[in-house]
């Protein structure tokens, strides 16, 4: 009896040890896949974080134009997560990672190389195929996989294996941060600096886009060299997209009512609001002549005269293709959300199925608050990709006797969530919890996170009043070196204001706070709404709209209220449409989620207790 019960004692002990073996055999993997997400966030962000200044100084577009051309590219690398999570899905996430990376490393080779200086004027096509196609596809494919492929190495079968993915995700949000700090800390200065003694200023972007290139390169590379030791998990198929597309065009015509008729429109509406988007601000873009014409110094003219500028104060112009976009993206929207509010209209199949008619109502109820949570929170985002950091180009730049680039501000972003989510969830959580008796729950964590943003950009108006009120910075080094009109021997261009440009790290902190109330939260609600089916499905809805659509309309109102001139227009506007639509979205919020069934529908999941974990990653800078 004794010897037995010690044979099944070693067993277990070498159970136990196998599977700390398995674990350990995983590590070397885990780690080459953290360092793809290191490569490719820091290559991602070195270009979205200064591709307007180049448009707008190097490519000679406006600032309206090339901050909708940013927009765009933005969009674009939203809108390929859809179709990289249903590659996923059907040949799996390493075949689907391998292709993208390729794509995307091919997408960086064409920038670096379109960017240098020589070549730039003759070449401004292959930078937008380059990063507007290549890189976009690529980003797609990679982002809603590569973290999930990690996770698919430790598995999760055991509690030892489910803590192990815990820290896994934990590195992983690490090793994003440490991609963005790289970008934003060192490489976008040096596109507008360069690298004193070994980079010439004009270079800049050669050698920042290139080391992007490099970085890409490094991540295939790595991927590919761990392939012998990963763990592949087949694809799942897409039946459960295909059995959702069938009881949407089903309800429509076997008495699904009005309802049913407007989801579908609504799902219509979306892809012409893409594709009359794009024209909108490629047509723009295609159409503009490039602007030569010299600055007028503003210290040379008397203080009393309003100085002439090249450009003029308003937006990039006010057409009936922005029109159209605007109003279809409003369609879309009202139409997905008033529809889904109640999905009743879901009708039951003919032929029995095993994702029933009950799952496809839960998953088109979780579209109204996926749809209302991302465009009222990333509207008021994503003025930190163009906007904070155009406000921060016309502001005192100087740091010794070299200049920062406006871009170089993301950092406050990325510091504040490192710092700021230890403390709320070690301290300002529970001390809420124990004030108010209960836990803090996800929907009020994504409301709070709604005001911060709304907060955040009206910080910006009011830094941008202070900015124009202040004097211009008048001498030889008053020339920004990333504002419109610099010239490559710093002899003109737009002067920079007499206001620290490190006032505008406090709209960035904001913003860094409203990310870990908010797109923590909606990634949970995604998880937690949808059936097991579909998760992976609603997930990339979320990222779709997250990043995407709310960029799609970025394009439209950067077109429409994106002052070319800041010291003649008037950014604040932008700023407070911004903040009113994040107060609209609050109070549809409120709506939604107490609309009788779609209440029902959804509260399990906006009540759940949601410690804010690091495994959220990534919303532009996306963490």
């Amino acid at each position: 009896m004794t010897n037995d019960s010690e044979s099944d004692s070693e067993q277990d002990s070498e159970s136990e040890l196998e599977d700390h073996a398995g674990l350990k055999i995983r590590k070397l993997p885990v780690v080459g896949i953290l360092l793809v997400e290191l490569c490719e966030r820091l290559t991602y962000y070195t270009l979205a974080g200064t591709q307007k200044i180049y448009l707008q100084n190097q490519l000679k577009k406006t600032p309206s134009t090339s901050a909708a051309l940013n927009s765009v590219f933005n969009m674009l690398c939203y809108f390929w997560c859809v179709p990289g999570g249903l590659l996923a899905d059907s040949i799996g996430r390493y075949k689907t990672i391998i292709a993208a990376g390729s794509i995307y490393a091919i997408g960086t080779i064409c920038v670096g190389i379109s960017v240098i200086y020589e070549l730039q004027a003759s070449l401004g096509w292959l930078f937008m195929l380059g990063s507007l196609v290549l890189i976009a596809m690529g980003t797609g494919g990679i982002k809603p996989n590569i973290a999930n492929f990690g996770a698919d190495q430790i598995g999760d079968v055991s509690e030892k294996q489910r803590e192990c993915q815990k820290t896994f995700f934990s590195l992983f949000y690490l090793s994003i941060n440490i991609g963005v700090l790289i970008a934003f800390g060192f490489l976008t200065n040096t596109t507008t600096a360069g690298l004193a003694g070994v980079v010439p200023q004009q270079e800049g972007y050669s050698f920042a886009y290139g080391s992007g290139a490099g970085c890409m390169i490094l991540a295939v590379l790595i991927f590919v060299g761990f392939t012998g030791s990963y763990t592949m998990l087949p694809g799942n198929g897409l039946g459960p997209v295909r059995r959702l597309i069938r009881y949407q065009y089903y309800s429509v015509w076997h008495g699904g009512g009005w309802k049913a008729a407007m989801s579908l429109a609504g799902f219509l509406c979306l892809p012409l609001f893409y594709i009359v988007t794009l024209a909108d601000t490629l047509l723009s873009a295609s159409a503009e002549k490039s602007n030569t014409e010299v600055f007028t110094d503003p210290c040379a003219a008397p203080l009393t005269e309003a100085p002439p500028r090249m450009l003029h104060g308003g937006g990039g112009g006010h057409g009936v293709l922005s029109d159209i976009a605007l109003a279809l993206g409003s369609m879309a929207c009202i139409f997905l959300v008033v529809a889904n509010v109640n999905c009743t209209w879901v009708q039951e199949l003919k032929q029995e199925v095993s994702f029933g008619a009950k799952d496809a109502r839960q998953t088109f109820a979780a579209i109204p608050m996926i749809i209302v949570v991302n465009i009222a929170f990333n509207l008021c985002y994503n003025s930190m990709n163009n906007a904070f950091p155009s406000q921060a180009c016309q502001m005192d730049l100087r740091l010794g006797t070299t200049q920062l680039n406006g871009a170089f501000f993301n950092i406050a972003d990325a510091m504040a969530i490192v710092i700021f989510t230890p403390i709320f969830e070690s301290c300002l959580y529970p001390l809420i919890a124990r004030v108010k008796g209960s836990p803090v729950r996800l929907g009020q964590k994504i409301i709070a996170g709604l005001v911060m943003a709304a907060i955040s950009n009206v910080a910006a108006a009011i830094l941008e009043s202070m900015r124009k009120d202040a004097p211009y910075l008048c001498g030889d080094a008053g020339f920004s070196q990333c504002a419109p009109g610099y010239s490559d021997d710093g002899a003109e261009g737009t002067r920079m204001k007499d206001i620290s440009a490190f006032w505008i790290f406090i709209p960035f902190a904001l913003v860094g706070i409203a990310e870990i109330l908010v797109n923590p939260c909606m990634y949970c609600f995604s998880y937690e709404a949808a059936p097991l089916e579909v998760r992976s499905l609603i997930q990339a809805l979320n990222l779709f709209f997250m990043g995407s659509v709310s960029n799609a309309f970025t394009a439209v109102v950067s077109k429409l209220l994106y002052p070319n001139d800041l010291d003649k227009g008037s950014l604040d506007n932008y700023y407070f449409v911004n903040a009113i639509l994040a107060v609209i979205g609050i109070a549809v919020y409120f709506l939604i989620t107490r609309c009788g069934d779609h209440g029902h529908e959804i509260r399990p999941a906006i009540e759940k207790e949601l410690v804010v974990g690091p495994m959220e990653e990534d919303s532009p800078p996306d963490v």
